[in-house]
């Protein structure tokens, strides 16, 4: 079945392993935010002795599970009395035609372009991996507009520029025949679509946030308006996508995606985001406020480094070999340099999603070849049609991860973060073997139909993936200081998402030495030969990861406070900053916290 890795963000975001959007958000489909989290549960707008932020926000955020339907979308009357029409027009534009609609109507199509050039399954995961960078430099993106506005402003003038870029870039793909549009030029493009993206999806949350900060009891029914509209928005673009591809082709869904991914021009101008122009003395209270977080910065700079080489070296070099090490490399640095300067519980919980989501390594490449390619280049394959691969697969997943998250709350709140990973991981792995039985052909031996075993094995990994992303969401918002939520939810989010790069880029690697390397060309059945072995390494590896929750992973209840010492201190007792000079006590405290 395709599984998350290979279908998001590059195909239908509804299966398999996803990317955490964001420093205030994470997913780009429309999950739980961490800048809202602030406001919602428990940040600088929150009480001083809150004990269960992100659940508490996930379930306030999402009243329909916890039977509250009446209040599900509240009225647009009640939230412009509150909010006002600006806002709600900003997070509209943002958020449900951005976000929502034009991010899910373009996403599948990157894969089917990539083709088009004939690019082979590993290389287009070093470029899908180039592309998604954005989303990791979300950190950087939020501290750069804190501490440099354009003209005194913080927010619109960045949205503006990003918008101008991805509009050039959006028209680029849409309009230029591919003689006259190179493959670097793509991928260039592409990065610059999810440059505005990202940009404008964090600097849009950042300002609901604030808002639901200074009107807190409002703040659900606001959530609600926000996801329920990306949740309708995204769902009808995936519903149009595949028609659309097989009738226009990949490329006119860049043309038709301009006017819902630029529209958000007109509100900039005439000044919705509401902005107080920044004076010397407001910019100084900034960089005081950010010296008393230097630590942070540091990370958000070095991680804006990491990014910035992996983009550079996957655009120049057309070595696989290449940028498998070098992303290895840089997932090293980043586990050394968030070990090294967060404070234990921190360290330890960002140390094990980032080794997880690093060695779950991607073959998405080569199975949407596998998935797609036409009876001439591979007769035995399963040869489904755009339609079927973008809006059957989307629709069912979504459908799925809804009653996922349903489950959840219905059955796994009260359990402990060790028990869960343990059980979604556990299950996760069972239900990815279907892959192996699929690439191997042992069902058509059995008289499985493609079609059939590949929706039924995604619905049930669509509804257990939630279960592994629920506790993730979760215990990464117990893990933000009081005072600094946003820019330390930015870091462990974009370290996530860092993560899914790295395993992209090591996954090609994998391919490669495999010989597994389609193209779409004729005759190419032995390209897949040991495509199932790369399938079951992917599944295999993540398990020996499970060996490291009694270690990483604090015995708690998703209820249960983690930072109890020094809640508004992200670096107490680190390696950085410890309580002993004594080595070894250092290392051993670190270990045995």
């Amino acid at each position: 079945m395709p599984t998350k890795s290979d279908l998001s963000p590059e195909g239908p975001a509804v299966i398999g392993r996803f990317y955490i959007g964001s420093s205030s958000n994470i997913g780009a489909s429309g999950e739980p935010d961490g800048a809202a989290n602030e406001a919602m549960c428990g940040g600088s707008g929150g009480s001083d002795d809150e004990e269960s932020a992100l659940l508490t926000g996930v379930k306030r955020a999402c009243p329909a599970l916890n039977g509250e339907g009446s209040s599900l979308l509240g009225t647009f009357e009640e939230l412009q009395h509150h909010f006002g029409y600006k806002l709600l027009t900003i997070l509209f534009v943002s958020q449900h035609l951005m976000k929502g609609f034009a991010l899910s109507f373009i996403s599948p199509c990157t894969q089917y372009l990539l083709a088009s050039y004939k690019v082979s399954g590993p290389h287009m995961q070093v470029y899908g991996s180039v592309m998604m960078l954005p989303w990791a430099m979300k950190p950087i993106i939020g501290l750069l507009s804190d501490a440099v506005p354009i003209a005194g402003y913080n927010k619109a003038p960045y949205m503006a520029i990003v918008t101008i870029l991805g509009m050039f870039a959006f028209a680029c793909i849409g309009v230029l025949p591919q003689q006259h549009l190179s493959i670097m030029g793509l991928v260039v493009c592409l990065f610059l679509i999810n440059l505005q993206f990202s940009t404008c999806d964090l600097l849009a949350e950042a300002k609901y946030a604030e808002q639901m900060q200074a009107k807190p009891e409002h703040g659900p029914a606001l959530m609600s308006f926000v996801w329920s509209g990306m949740t309708a928005a995204g769902l009808i673009a995936t519903i149009m996508i595949g028609p659309i591809m097989l009738h226009l082709g990949p490329k006119a869904p860049f043309i038709l995606a301009i006017i819902p991914a630029s529209v958000i021009l007109v509100p900039l101008a005439r000044g919705f985001m509401e902005e107080k122009k920044k004076t010397a003395e407001d910019l100084s209270e900034v960089w005081v406020m950010l010296g008393r977080q230097k630590e942070a910065c540091m990370l958000c700079i070095l991680m804006f480094t990491g990014t910035i080489v992996l983009t550079v070296e996957g655009i120049l070099f057309d070595s696989v070999r290449l940028n498998a090490v070098a992303a290895v490399l840089m997932a090293l640095v980043m586990l050394a340099a968030f070990s090294i300067v967060l404070r234990p519980e921190i360290a330890r919980v960002n140390a094990f999603f980032l080794i997880q989501s690093s060695v779950g390594f991607s073959i998405s490449g080569a199975s949407f070849y596998f998935y797609t390619d036409s009876p001439k280049a591979f007769p035995d394959g399963p040869h489904f049609n755009m339609e079927f691969y973008t809006s059957v697969l989307g629709i069912c997943g979504s459908v799925c991860s809804l009653l996922g998250i349903y489950l959840y709350q219905r059955y796994a709140t009260s359990w402990g973060y060790r028990r869960l990973l343990l059980v979604s991981n556990l299950a996760l792995s069972i239900l990815s073997l279907s892959d192996v039985v699929l690439f191997t052909r042992l069902n058509k031996r059995m008289g499985l139909p493609d079609h059939a075993f590949v929706l039924g094995a995604s619905v049930l990994a669509s509804v257990v993936n939630q279960w592994q992303w629920m506790p993730g969401v979760v215990i990464m918002s117990q893990l933000c200081p009081k005072g600094m939520e946003a820019i330390m939810y930015a870091l462990l989010a974009g370290c996530h998402n860092l993560g899914n790069i790295i395993a992209s880029n090591s996954g090609a690697l994998v391919l490669e030495l495999l010989g597994v390397n389609p193209s779409g060309a004729d005759n190419e059945t032995e390209q897949f030969k040991y495509l199932w072995v790369g399938s079951a390494l992917s599944t295999i590896l993540p398990l020996f990861t499970l060996v490291l929750i009694p270690w990483l992973i604090p015995d708690v209840t998703q209820t249960d406070k983690i930072l109890k010492d020094n809640p508004d201190d992200a670096t107490a007792n680190s390696l950085w900053r410890p309580r002993s000079t004594d080595v070894k006590t250092i290392v051993v405290l670190w270990a045995s916290h």
